[in-house]
């Protein structure tokens, strides 16, 4: 059974954003007091939460999240988790999908700026840890490290049950530190499907070693889909993942254009005449001079893209970007795509550097992965 049908509801526009917390990222739980029905890393889990009624174990019912026992001692429950993308949060969306009965009533979270390593023991050395709770002396160790005195990002919020048309919750922060750790809070026990936590990454570029490619778009280093023509079926974020795409979902897909022709024709050069295009514009993680594009079609065999064009624009760092006022330079002209494929251009039209580029597809279609492998720029070649 998959997750039921939402009724439409206007997210906030950070959802948008990339999910600081995604399970792929390398998002890790670093402690839980209680994980009897499910365990603390399916909140951190990319895709719907699922329930199947009939789903039983020998510690009861299965469920899609993570969900304490009910409490019968002092105190409520909690997790932490290190971030694998540390930055700055904007918002959190909690979803309590499938959890109507069992709910947890209350939550809150915390955050905090930390260096390295917290000196806990790895969580995930003793296997799973569904079915259990944590020891006294893991209690301990893990309230040694201080975490109430913890930023506070959301106060304390009532959450509701995991109906349809109840189960989506949002969370907006108005903290600008950089977080690279998360306190969840139960108030006092439950269940909650999944907990995504939406920012902008901050990278770290002094560490840059001069001459070395590096995707200068990927989430991993801030890059940012920033808006598109049309997302009917997957946003711009989702091509700059890490790793390959998981499937058609996991890309930027566009609705077929409803302006299409009844026939389509060729031009002189080979090319579809088409009524018009879609496109997205990605901000890089840092301004660079891109010498190398990748446009992944992976999974996308009868909806790709006929193919593309690729511009760059250098906007002043802290001015507001508008794609109809951005000075536009072609990197990669209209260039012919082919189904499921990675294709690769490396002799592009310009070597200026850039901060944000634009992608247009032709006539809609889908896209997995987008690449743009280069180097950052100093202020002094800007």
């Amino acid at each position: 059974m998959q997750r039921p049908s939402q009724l439409e509801v206007l997210a906030p526009e950070w959802v948008n954003l990339p999910q600081l917390n995604a399970a792929r990222t390398g998002t890790r739980v670093l402690f839980a007091t209680d994980e009897w029905f499910a365990e603390a890393g399916n909140l951190n889990r990319e895709e719907p939460p699922t329930f199947d009624e009939d789903a039983f174990d020998t510690h009861g019912k299965v469920m899609d999240g993570w969900e304490s026992r009910r409490k019968r001692t002092a105190g409520h429950d909690w997790c932490l988790m290190k971030l694998g993308l540390p930055g700055v949060v904007v918002g959190f969306e909690v979803d309590t999908s499938f959890f109507t009965g069992n709910q947890v009533p209350r939550i809150s979270i915390q955050g905090a700026n930390i260096q390295g390593d917290l000196a806990i023991a790895p969580w995930d050395a003793k296997g799973t840890r569904k079915g259990t709770k944590a020891s006294d002396e893991e209690v301990a160790e893990a309230n040694a490290l201080g975490s109430k005195q913890w930023e506070e990002l959301v106060p304390m919020s009532p959450l509701k049950p995991g109906y349809a048309d109840t189960c989506r919750h949002w969370f907006a922060v108005s903290s600008t530190v950089k977080v690279t750790h998360l306190r969840i809070n139960y108030w006092p026990d439950g269940g909650v499907a999944r907990l995504r936590c939406f920012g902008r990454v901050q990278k770290d570029w002094s560490t840059y070693q001069g001459g070395q490619l590096v995707d200068l778009a990927a989430t991993v280093n801030g890059g940012l889909g920033l808006m598109a023509s049309n997302s009917h079926y997957g946003r711009p974020q989702n091509m700059l993942s890490t790793g390959p795409s998981v499937n058609m979902g996991d890309g930027w897909e566009t609705a077929r254009n409803p302006n299409r022709p009844p026939e389509f024709k060729l031009t002189p050069e080979g090319m579809m005449e088409l009524p018009g295009f879609d496109w997205c514009c990605i901000q890089l993680g840092t301004p660079g001079v891109v010498t190398i594009a990748e446009v992944d079609t992976m999974h996308f065999e009868g909806n790709y893209p006929e193919s593309c064009l690729i511009e760059g624009a250098l906007v002043a760092p802290g001015a507001p970007f508008n794609p109809d006022q951005a000075t536009w330079t072609t990197l990669l002209p209209r260039t012919r795509l082919t189904a499921n494929s990675a294709h690769k251009f490396d002799k592009l039209l310009s070597a200026a550097a850039v901060s944000h580029v634009r992608l247009s597809i032709y006539p809609d279609g889908g896209v997995a992965r987008l690449r743009f492998w280069g180097t950052p720029s100093t202020k002094s070649n800007l």
